[in-house]
Formats: structure tokens, C-alpha cells, sequence
């Protein structure tokens, strides 16, 4: 059975790993799948691993962001050099760790996850190993990230990208490269739910993602002010954890939204499809999205979504008009009135989110398989 070793930052929440640990999963049908983790952070793995896959850490210590953080804002100088001391020595244990590994394996697949990784595989990845690189996030391709791939991705066997809009522009980027392989690479869904009712919802708009300034959950919670005002019943949950959690609290109590909007902290997987299932409509705001997770798990749960037209990922997976909408990024009124057309006319939700069913049937473990299996082989 040949060897397929997948290169992971780590495996705690997030679409990223989520996207990982659903791809060693898959690939364990047919093959002899490790994940290799870099640090073993807290509540490891966050998602269901299969029983036939393996999983071994490269380091005991995990980043310390948080006490960096800490240290800065207390502004105290001995607990900055300390942490700042500590943040060098683990990234350079980390370095050294992937370079190690990767030179280590002689045989079988490896699957690299990230960009600085890439590099790292293409480096020093030996000949007789299928060298796949994979890129999860849409980083507008910077110049850092375009130098990489036309200088650094040379050994590359195959280059997966998650959406054809990206296969394309790095297609161009990397035209006198004759050796890389781009293929497409959407994330999946390992199961589907039984939605047997799309009437009976509650009359709340559902949010899902980190807490972070990139998700725009502060421009969310603008837009969500205007709705309020014309539907004082309806509901905005953002599920989800992250350093813009205060920010929001202050939000939410300066537009006297407390009773309105749920923050509802981190949830599992059965949790988030569980208020999925509830919900009316998904809202998605973020400032950019390489592939958006959220919005085919949303949309195998009957729910529309409405995302800002942001680079690359929502334009591939919703069609405007159809199984949600697509609005000019930073038309925030138009965001607005697009949510309040989904809660309004019961028609036009129910229509859609039948289309938004169909549309997330694309995104199945056996569509996908069928392409990791034409790339790894027998």
C-alpha cells in the first residue's frame, strides 16, 4: 500500500486543518495516510481522525502569541525578552524540525500544506517522492508569494489549488515552469445531513469563523443594525473564537444590540451544524476567502448565503441570485437588504436553499477522491 504523509502546522479548530484531516481521511480508503503535525496544540485533533490514519508531532512546545501579547501591553521588559527569546527559539526548532523530516522521507507521497513548507518540499524533497504542494489560503499573491512560486516551487510534482480562478492565475505566474503540475482541489464534505425541513426556521441569520479583523464580523454587525431595525425579532449568532471578541462586545453595546446578537464562543462540528440546521440564512463578510469552508457546509444545511464578492472564493461557490448572493465588497446597504430579501420572502429562502443543497452535492468525498486518485495513483 504506498505511503501518503500530509505536513500540518498543527490540528487544532480551523478550516485549514479541518481541510486536512478531511483529506487524510479520504486518502486513507486507499492508502497508508500519516499526518505529520508540527506542534500539538490543545484540544489536538479538533476534528474526527480515522482510526487508519497515524498521527505523530515534531515538537513538545507550541507558539506562545498570546504571552508575547500579554507581555507588550503590560509593557514588561524582562516577560517581553523572555517570550520574545522563547518565540525565536520555537520557530527556529520548527525550521529545523520540517527541513529534517522532509529530507528524511525517500519513498511515497508527500503532501505539504503551506507556503513556507512548499518551498521547504520543493528544496529538499527527495526524487523518488510525489511532491504535492498545496495552498489553503487566498494571500491576493503578494510578492513574497509570487517570487515562491516562480523561483521556489521548481521540484514541485503537483501545485493543488482550491478554486479554478487560482489554478489559472498561478498558471501565468509560473508559465516557464515545465516540471509543477497545477490541478484543481476543492475542500469537500465527508457527510451530508438529512434536512427533511427547509420551513420552520428561526428567524436568525447565522455567522460562522475566527474572530478575526480579516472575517469582518464588525462590518456584519453594522449591516445586522439596519436589519434589527426593520425585524427587532430577528437574531445574529456569530459562532467562533478569536482576539476581536472585546471589540465586538463594544459593539454590540453601543448599537444596544445585547439581545440580538449571540456570540456564541467556539462550537464543534455537531454544534455549528446544529445551529446551521436552525438558522434562516449564512452571512459571510469576510475581507478575503481562498476557498470558504463554511459555505458548503452551510449550504448542504438548506442555507443560502450571502457573502461579499471578495477575490477568488465566494464567486466560485455561490451563483448570484440562484443559492444566495454575491455583493459588491464594502456595499454594506446592499448586504443589508440582500439578508432582509432571504428573511422576507419565504419563496425566494426556500428557493435557494434547495439550489444550495444541489450546489454543496458538488463538493462530495467520491467528486474529490476522484481527483486525489488521478493525481497519487496506484
Amino acid at each position: 500500500m504506498k505511503k501518503v504523509r500530509i505536513l500540518a502546522l498543527h490540528l487544532a479548530y480551523g478550516g485549514i486543518e479541518k481541510a486536512i484531516i478531511s483529506t487524510a481521511n479520504l486518502l486513507a480508503d486507499k492508502y497508508d495516510v500519516e499526518i505529520i503535525g508540527v506542534y500539538n496544540m490543545p484540544d489536538s485533533p479538533a476534528f474526527r481522525v480515522d482510526s487508519r490514519v497515524c498521527i505523530r508531532y515534531l515538537l513538545d512546545e507550541i507558539p506562545n502569541p498570546k504571552e508575547w501579547k500579554a507581555a507588550v501591553r503590560a509593557f514588561k521588559i524582562v516577560d517581553i525578552v523572555k517570550e520574545s527569546v522563547k518565540s525565536l527559539r520555537i520557530l527556529r526548532n520548527k525550521k529545523r524540525a520540517v527541513i529534517d523530516t522532509l529530507k528524511s522521507i525517500h519513498d511515497g507521497v508527500l503532501i505539504t500544506t503551506r507556503h513556507e513548507d512548499n518551498l521547504v518540499l520543493s528544496k529538499y524533497g527527495d526524487k523518488n517522492v510525489l511532491k504535492i504542494a498545496q495552498l489553503h489560503h487566498d494571500h491576493n499573491f503578494i510578492k513574497k508569494y509570487t517570487d515562491g512560486f516562480i523561483n521556489g516551487y521548481g521540484n514541485i510534482d503537483v501545485f493543488t489549488l482550491l478554486t479554478p480562478g487560482l489554478v489559472e492565475e498561478v498558471r501565468e505566474i509560473m508559465r516557464d515552469n515545465r516540471h509543477t503540475r497545477l490541478a484543481l482541489m476543492p475542500n469537500f464534505l465527508e457527510t451530508y445531513p438529512d434536512v427533511t425541513d427547509l420551513g420552520g426556521r428561526e428567524e436568525t441569520i447565522l455567522a460562522v469563523g475566527r474572530l478575526e479583523p480579516v472575517k469582518g464580523f464588525d462590518r456584519l454587525i453594522r449591516c445586522f443594525r439596519d436589519i434589527h431595525r426593520k425585524r427587532p425579532a430577528c437574531k445574529l449568532k456569530i459562532v467562533g473564537e478569536g482576539t476581536e471578541r472585546k471589540r465586538l462586545e463594544e459593539m454590540i453595546r453601543e448599537y444596544e444590540l445585547e439581545d440580538s446578537v449571540i456570540l456564541t464562543g467556539r462550537l464543534d462540528s455537531v454544534g455549528v451544524e446544529r445551529e446551521m440546521l436552525r438558522a434562516s440564512a449564512l452571512a459571510m463578510s469576510s475581507h478575503n476567502e481562498g476557498f470558504g469552508y463554511v459555505i458548503i457546509e452551510a449550504m448542504s444545511c438548506g442555507l443560502p448565503v450571502v457573502a461579499f464578492d471578495v477575490r477568488v472564493g465566494p464567486g466560485y461557490i455561490i451563483e448570484n441570485g440562484v443559492n444566495g448572493f454575491l455583493v459588491s465588497d464594502g456595499d454594506e446597504a446592499e448586504y443589508a437588504a440582500r439578508l432582509l430579501a432571504l428573511l422576507d420572502r419565504d419563496e425566494l429562502r426556500t428557493a435557494q436553499a434547495e439550489k444550495a443543497m444541489l450546489r454543496a452535492k458538488d463538493f462530495s468525498k467520491e467528486n474529490i477522491g476522484k481527483l486525489w486518485f488521478d493525481i497519487i495513483g496506484d
